[in-house]
């Protein structure tokens, strides 16, 4: 493979690199397509790197056919792409690039909802405080979508969810490591709200929505929540929908302290208000988007059966699901799809995959759509 010199005015801050970027020795630095995160990211491959160049130079290159990212890889993406934003150190406008996240993980979900969301129960792996705000811009996305919130709010308020705690990301993942917080540790997660506005603005971002969004996720319709302890009708309702998409995310989340809830159960106790005061409006609409059986929940068929439920039906009760086990308990190979018999393919109970020891990869559940 031959390789060029890299072309400085190629790279800018917040845009996709054009090609893969290698050092001398051949190692490749930045995949194709990453996004620039940082100025000193840019100088690192001024000094460093060499294009990756397919055909010699006297030759044009042929056009690479261009590839279709799954639903999956999207999110997974986004995932990379906000854990390198967030570690951005010099104070520089990378509010673009947020958004270009922001973007992805709308694609995603337009792309296929059911995959979107069964990501959020299923594929756990990575840096938790990144993944969960990952996993609540889908819901966000989601709910949002269905509650008819125009298509530039929506679009504000799914990087609000990405960004919410960014006054706290590293103690967020010490709470998921080890539990219990102590004092100090307290009194830093109340603070985290305004911190994370501080943070965002030293970073460019200047949409006072956005802001807002941020400092008030934790205000509670009753008065209960902080840092104002704002009430009512003082808390916007993009932020009671980021604050919906938060709580569910973190319930169905395990930490050292406790175990994932059920998605139903978590789902229940926002509609019950119990343990978080939320305007029961808005959270009707969030359960009916997500359904009683969110995609990638585990239950239990009328005929025994252990199944996966794959994408949401058209009543709450009566979702798509894929058997991953016989009636007698047996391990299927390859997941069956169940279209036909309602009684027999109906849901009796939820039960935890993890528990039963019955995990299965998305790609064998949703095919080409979770690609990695």
């Amino acid at each position: 493979m031959q390789k060029r010199l890299i072309d400085p005015s190629d790279l800018k801050v917040g845009e996709p690199l054009p090609c893969d970027a290698y050092d001398a020795k051949g190692k490749l630095l930045l995949r194709r397509g990453q996004v620039i995160t940082s100025a000193s990211q840019i100088e690192k491959l001024k000094r460093h790197a060499l294009w990756a160049a397919a055909t010699p130079a006297h030759e044009p290159a042929a056009p690479e056919p261009e590839r279709k990212s799954s639903p999956l890889s999207l999110i997974l993406a986004a995932r990379r792409q906000l854990h390198l934003l967030s570690g951005t150190a010099d104070r520089e406008d990378i509010s673009r690039a947020l958004m270009q996240v922001a973007a992805t993980v709308q694609r995603a979900c337009k792309a296929n909802a059911d995959v979107a969301l069964a990501s959020i129960l299923m594929h756990r792996e990575g840096h938790y405080a990144i993944r969960h705000s990952v996993n609540a811009a889908i819901a966000c996305q989601i709910a949002g979508a269905a509650m008819s919130f125009a298509a530039a709010e929506l679009s504000v308020a799914v990087a609000a969810a990405l960004t919410m705690n960014f006054g706290m990301l590293d103690l967020q993942q010490r709470l998921q490591e080890v539990g219990a917080l102590n004092d100090e540790q307290r009194r830093d997660v109340s603070g985290h709200c305004e911190r994370g506005v501080t943070w965002l603005r030293q970073h460019g971002v200047t949409n006072e929505r956005w802001l807002e969004i941020v400092r008030d996720h934790h205000e509670r319709p009753d008065g209960s929540g902080y840092p104002a302890r704002k009430s009512g009708d003082a808390i916007h309702p993009l932020t009671q929908l980021v604050s919906l998409a938060d709580i569910y995310c973190a319930r169905v989340s395990s930490r050292a302290c406790r175990s994932a809830m059920l998605p139903n159960v978590a789902l229940r106790r926002l509609f019950l208000n119990e343990g978080a005061a939320v305007d029961e409006h808005h959270a009707a609409s969030f359960i009916k988007t997500l359904g009683i059986y969110p995609p990638g929940t585990g239950v239990r068929l009328h005929n025994g059966s252990i199944a996966v439920v794959t994408r949401r039906g058209a009543t709450d009760r009566n979702p798509r699901v894929s058997s991953i086990t016989t009636q007698d308990g047996l391990r299927i190979e390859v997941p069956i799809r169940r279209h036909g018999d309602p009684t027999a393919h109906a849901v009796t109970e939820v039960v935890d995959l993890d528990e039963l020891q019955m995990n299965v990869s998305m790609e064998a559940l949703w095919g080409s759509d979770a690609t990695l």
